[in-house]
Formats: C-alpha cells, sequence, structure tokens
C-alpha cells in the first residue's frame, strides 16, 4: 500500500467538491439542511488550490486535505478519504505525516469536526485535543512537543 501526497491541480477541483459532498452531505443535511447551491458557494471560497494536497494510493486520487499556516499554527481545514478508503489506516498514515511537519518545526496544528463525525476518533488517536465546541463542531488543537 503507497500512500503519497501530491500538489492538487486545476483539473482536481471536481474531484474534491464531489468527495466533500460524498462525505459531508449526510451530516450537513442532519444539522442545518443540505442546500445545493449554498454548498457549491461555500466550498468555491474556502477551497485554495495552493492549500490542497491530493491524497493517492498506489497512484490512485482516494482523497484530499487543506492546511493552512496561520501564525505558529498549522490548521487543517479540510480531509477527507472516499468512504471505499475509510477504516483501512491511510488517514492516520497521512495525518501522521502531517503532524511530523508540523511538530519538526515547532508548530501546533488545529482543525474543527463536526460533533457526530467519526473521524474525531482518529485526531484524538493521533494527540488533538478539544479546545472548545458551538452547536455543531468540536475544535481541537494539538501542541508540538518542540514548541518553545
Amino acid at each position: 500500500m503507497k500512500v503519497a501526497l501530491r500538489a492538487a491541480r486545476p483539473v482536481d477541483y471536481g474531484f474534491a467538491r464531489q468527495l466533500y459532498a460524498m462525505t459531508m452531505r449526510d451530516p450537513i443535511e442532519r444539522a442545518f439542511g443540505w442546500d445545493e447551491y449554498r454548498q457549491d458557494l461555500s466550498f468555491a471560497r474556502q477551497y485554495v488550490q495552493s492549500e490542497v494536497r491530493i491524497i493517492t494510493l498506489n497512484g490512485r486520487d482516494i482523497g484530499w486535505h487543506q492546511t493552512r499556516s496561520v501564525g505558529p499554527t498549522l490548521h487543517l481545514f479540510q480531509f477527507y478519504i472516499a468512504p471505499a478508503w475509510q477504516n483501512q489506516a491511510i488517514g492516520g498514515v497521512v495525518l501522521k505525516r502531517v503532524l511530523a511537519r508540523v511538530e519538526g518545526r515547532g508548530r501546533d496544528a488545529a482543525l474543527s469536526v463536526m460533533k457526530e463525525n467519526p473521524a474525531r476518533r482518529l485526531y484524538e488517536r493521533h494527540g488533538f485535543r478539544a479546545t472548545h465546541e458551538d452547536r455543531y463542531k468540536v475544535y481541537m488543537r494539538t501542541i508540538s512537543p518542540n514548541r518553545g
């Protein structure tokens, strides 16, 4: 199993948008209703190609993540694995790589996750801890042991 990351290209926008809808439609629908037009606008505003890495497995696109540095913190804004490839340790492999890069630079990592999203357990296993929450999301961060 060869998991790799590559820079996103313009052609990847459709893949990323489709995977976002595939994985997030149900929880968003339950939380406050899915409006396709509103989701398209929101996705277009949030997706920044230069911040996106496509996750590949043996050369096949199976997911993507988006990160952005803000001061001493790397924010994991988006992280999606296609349902057919979930629960196979791929998310953990990618998350370990992201965190190794962060810790090597003495930085923290932060993210938010919808409350009912099972990915929260993945984040907790990799050292993220809840800092606060709102009606729909839990906000989490990890503190680098090399920070200081």
